[in-house]
């Protein structure tokens, strides 16, 4: 058979082929219902109290979303996202996240949120809201001439205070309270706010403490600044929404990039040995390892690049609406969506963690730490299950937490490579995740028996961290790499609009619009459970 001659083709022949075996029952489709079961099942168990029996209903809870996500990982089937990769990787995390906060927490008796309260004289110990920048001032004027209402608003806001909520008696307090925990990954207003985050309003800080023991103010001592110094709210949304914009033209570029080499099409075997850029540089032959130091490499920052430009989504909506329509915000929940603080970046600084603590700082403080809560609590749920006197040495449980954390995220890769419509090696993420920790304990190894012996200088030892990075993670991400490719996750089209194509760069005959086929369909199966809107 020929080879395709556009990434386009290859989408199109897909297609017809999926459709052939949705139409023959090799695949069941996915339904926009199955994001209402998996949404409804846990909410359900958070909803029932424990004095309703809810111990003993969250297990059976638990036990039906496995058996759903079990089905669908294993027999439904959908195009979208990432040929199919998103469905098997949100998945599988939606699993672990539902056994954090129905079985390995108990979200009734620990959990805690950040939420507005009026009073007529604020507490000492709660916050202005959103923030003490944020204060109206007496000589304040509404930028927009409506003076009148920026005073009823500023008036509103000096009537309110933050406080610590736990779970609510009343329904429907309760419910907002829930949903709010359901769809929160890093819960930067909540007590079990992981320690990557901007620092709490030093008010907040002094009424609790973070669920390890620590105080808030300690546990937020190395951002090096107090909420209170961070940027208003309007600072803030400006600030991310010129961070989107650099990542959506980053991501623009390497979606071009991408698809003028047919090794990211998934022709891995028969990929060029000089693809685009390297036909135009002046040499005879390229190095083969140069060829895949650039592959590889431009994998992983697309990825990136796609995180990056995804992400800022959630400030851009919550923030964004919140400041233009605060009554609409206050009657959709008590949480302070125009707060500054709820808003921290979801990638650290690279430079430095790398150049000081080498693999360690990469994953723990540049990666993204959207997964983390769900990873830790598996972990303490493990260490539960230890002889007390092993769990309560440091080095057992530094070492059972960095194993758990990176074997369940192999674990929800490779259930995203197993759900994509091509021929794809699954065991390749969780290779990739379980070399990680084996690399920060050589590194560490390695930088104590060195330093015992030498004193080497600051500039060396930083070099050496970064030299070991860039190595470790080239060698170990290669076949990972080949199983993006492979599995067509870079054949997705991630953009609306292309500024790029839309001047001629990108394929012949695509232009500034990208997205041009539809992502939902009316599907009838027979059976009343198989009807429905399918994804595509």
């Amino acid at each position: 058979m020929a080879h395709p001659s556009s990434y386009r083709q290859i989408l199109d022949n897909n297609r017809d082929q999926f459709e052939l075996l949705i139409q023959h029952g090799d695949y069941k489709p996915f339904y926009l219902w199955h994001l209402l079961v998996f949404t409804a099942l846990p909410l359900c168990g958070l909803l029932i109290s424990r004095r309703r029996g809810a111990r003993y209903l969250r297990p059976v809870v638990f036990a039906l979303i496995v058996g759903t996500a079990v089905d669908v990982i294993r027999h439904r089937r959908a195009l979208l996202g990432g040929n199919g990769y998103m469905g098997g990787l949100v998945t599988a995390w939606w699993t672990i996240w539902s056994a954090t906060i129905l079985i390995f927490n108990d979200a009734e008796r620990d959990f805690e949120r950040i939420e507005r309260r009026s009073c007529n004289a604020p507490c000492p110990d709660e916050v202005r809201t959103p923030d003490n920048e944020n204060r109206p001032r007496s000589g304040d004027k509404a930028a927009n001439g409506h003076i009148l209402k920026a005073k009823q608003y500023a008036s509103q806001r000096e009537s309110e205070t933050l406080a610590w909520q736990p779970y609510p008696r009343a329904f429907l307090h309760r419910l907002n309270w829930a949903l709010g925990l359901l769809f929160n990954m890093r819960g930067p207003e909540w007590n079990w706010r992981i320690s990557t985050l901007d620092p709490l309003p030093a008010s907040l800080q002094r009424q609790r403490t973070t669920r390890n023991g620590r105080s808030a103010r300690e546990a937020m001592k190395k951002t090096g600044n107090e909420a209170d110094s961070q940027p208003d709210a309007r600072a803030r949304l400006n600030a991310i929404l010129l961070t989107f914009l650099k990542h959506y033209l980053l991501l623009d570029l390497v979606k071009v990039l991408m698809m003028h080499d047919p090794y990211f099409w998934g022709l891995i075997s028969s990929a060029p040995a000089r693809p685009f850029p390297f036909t135009y540089v002046p040499l005879p032959t390229i190095p083969v390892i140069l060829v895949r130091l650039y592959r590889v490499y431009l994998s992983a920052l697309g990825v990136y690049a796609a995180l990056s430009c995804v992400t800022p989504l959630n400030p851009i909506i919550f923030l964004g609406l919140s400041l233009a329509f605060p009554n609409a915000s206050r009657a959709l929940t008590r949480v302070p969506l125009d707060a500054p603080w709820l808003y921290s970046d979801s990638f650290g600084p690279l430079a430095g963690p790398a150049l000081d603590h080498g693999l360690t700082g990469c994953w723990s403080q540049w990666w993204h730490q959207l997964f983390r809560f769900g990873f830790t609590s598996a972990a303490n749920f493990l260490l539960t299950l230890l002889p007390k006197h092993l769990a309560v040495r440091p080095s057992i449980r530094r070492t059972v937490t960095t194993v758990t954390a990176f074997s369940l995220s192999g674990l929800v890769h490779a259930c995203g490579s197993y759900t994509q419509f091509a021929e794809t090696t699954p065991h390749a993420h969780i290779v990739f995740f379980l070399l990680q920790p084996v690399g920060i304990m050589i590194q560490h190894q390695l930088a104590r028996s060195i330093n015992a012996r030498y004193r080497f200088s600051r500039p060396v030892r930083r070099a050496t961290n970064v030299i070991f990075v860039f190595w470790w993670l080239f060698f170990s991400s290669s076949s990972i790499a080949d199983d993006f490719a492979r599995g067509g996750l870079w054949l997705t089209e991630p953009l609306p609009i292309s500024p790029l194509r839309g001047l001629g760069l990108g394929a012949k005959g695509e232009g500034w619009w990208c997205w041009g086929e539809p992502w939902f369909r009316y599907w009838d199966g027979g059976k009343y459970w198989e009807r429905g809107l399918r994804v595509l």
